[in-house]
């Protein structure tokens, strides 16, 4: 063998291996914890230079089967009342909240549903915050500064209708919503029927804070993928990466659902 062929396949095999080597990715873990009797855990995947391809957490179809739907004897929790809170808070690997928007995810499973009509199903709404969970745990709602107009991300409706009153909209320990033109059927007024799933944009002191897939029980059961496309602000006011997906996969080996927010850009 010649000494220009063995050189040649030997930059060959070191090609294929660097090729390989960036083709890598890997899972690193953030928060677990117990809700309704299985494990719910935060994670990212990294590419082989640490960039963020995903940001999500892993929910057991036990806990989908085992949310509790209420009797006919209970009554929701009083907004900011005792008992009102999210029931599970999971943070995200350093390498996410350095680099994203995303800080932690707050579950909250809403067994009455809540108000408006449309969204009286059973199902969980997930909190993914761009600020720390001390900050949310502030968010009070004497702040009723609502969010500019230029705040309301391409598709979406005001979170605060021009004119309206700010303090009909806010929610304690969450913030202003924004929601999809798509949930409406006219102007103001919210599509018949219940709802499945759909992607909230949250505010609050004037700020972008969150996306928040709202996601029936009914739905998830169904053991269905979702591929959402992730709205923000044109101008956010963070220099950082944001994600333009939001994909819910059902897994079959693991009989869990993976919920990511995937496709990170730069945004300001």
């Amino acid at each position: 063998m010649s000494k220009a062929i063995w050189t040649g396949i030997v930059v060959a095999a070191l090609g294929l291996g660097t090729l390989a080597v960036l083709a890598q990715s890997q899972t690193v873990m953030g928060q677990t914890k117990t809700l309704f009797g299985g494990q719910v855990s935060s994670w990212a995947k990294l590419d082989a230079m640490g960039r963020v391809l995903e940001a999500g957490i892993t929910v057991p179809m036990s806990v989908v089967e085992k949310a509790p739907l209420p009797g006919p004897n209970d009554k929701p929790p009083a907004e900011g009342g005792p008992g009102f809170g999210p029931q599970a808070i999971l943070e995200f690997p350093e390498a996410v909240k350095k680099t994203t928007f995303l800080d932690h995810v707050e579950v909250w499973w809403q067994g009455f549903g809540h108000p408006p009509e449309r969204y009286l199903a059973p199902h969980f709404d997930l909190h993914f915050f761009g600020v720390s969970a001390a900050e949310v745990a502030k968010i009070d709602c004497k702040d009723l500064t609502p969010p500019a107009l230029e705040l309301t991300p391409k598709g979406y409706a005001p979170a605060v209708p021009p004119g309206a009153n700010a303090a009909e909209f806010c929610v304690p320990l969450m913030g202003f919503h924004g929601v999809p033109m798509s949930e409406f059927s006219a102007p103001g007024q919210l599509k018949p029927g219940l709802f499945d799933h759909v992607l909230i944009a949250g505010f609050y002191k004037g700020q972008y804070i969150f996306s928040e897939p709202m996601i029936t029980r009914e739905f998830l059961l169904k053991k269905q993928n979702l591929d959402l496309e992730v709205s923000r602000p044109a101008k956010v006011g963070r220099k950082t990466l944001y994600s333009t997906r939001f994909k819910p996969t059902y897994d079959a080996k693991a009989n869990a659902y993976h919920l990511a927010y995937s496709n990170f850009q730069a945004g300001e």
